[in-house]
């Protein structure tokens, strides 16, 4: 994990009116290191617990509640599972693998020449913070017939 990085997202939660307290940083520092970036709450408990196994679950509930409330922390419902949560550390777009249920961040721009055509021809606007692509990951693309 980037030590910069940690400190850039509690130098966000200090700006956003927040405290750096040792189980935020705790959270953060689990989010940050894990490859996926987007979490259910459970997958937070689990790599908590890998430092701390008496760490409460309903501590990092309530932690990562109060994270999404300062904006930190987005809470994303995508498809019909658990709720995934990552760090609001830069913009991106969602993809969702329709077969594993994983999910993978996407570049921000990604999106851009269809965001400009559908404003352009129908005056929608795509909301970049929850756009989420459907298909299948490169696994289960390779698994499929």
């Amino acid at each position: 994990m980037s030590d910069t990085r940690a400190d850039d997202i509690l130098d966000r939660l200090r700006d956003e009116g927040g405290r750096v307290t040792a189980t935020r940083r705790i959270v953060i520092e689990a989010m940050l290191a894990s490859p996926s970036h987007h979490l259910t709450a459970a997958d937070v408990v689990d790599a908590v617990r890998r430092t701390d196994p008496g760490f409460h679950p309903s501590t990092v509930y309530r932690t990562l509640d109060r994270l999404t409330e300062l904006g930190v922390v987005d809470r994303l419902q995508i498809g019909s599972g658990p709720a995934v949560h990552h760090l609001t550390h830069r913009p991106h777009h969602h993809l969702l693998c329709e077969s594993c249920g994983a999910v993978q961040e996407a570049p921000a721009d990604l999106l851009d020449g269809v965001a400009a055509r559908l404003a352009q021809e129908s005056g929608f606007a795509i909301n970049p913070a929850t756009s989420t692509l459907h298909g299948l990951c490169a696994r289960c693309a390779a698994a499929a017939p």
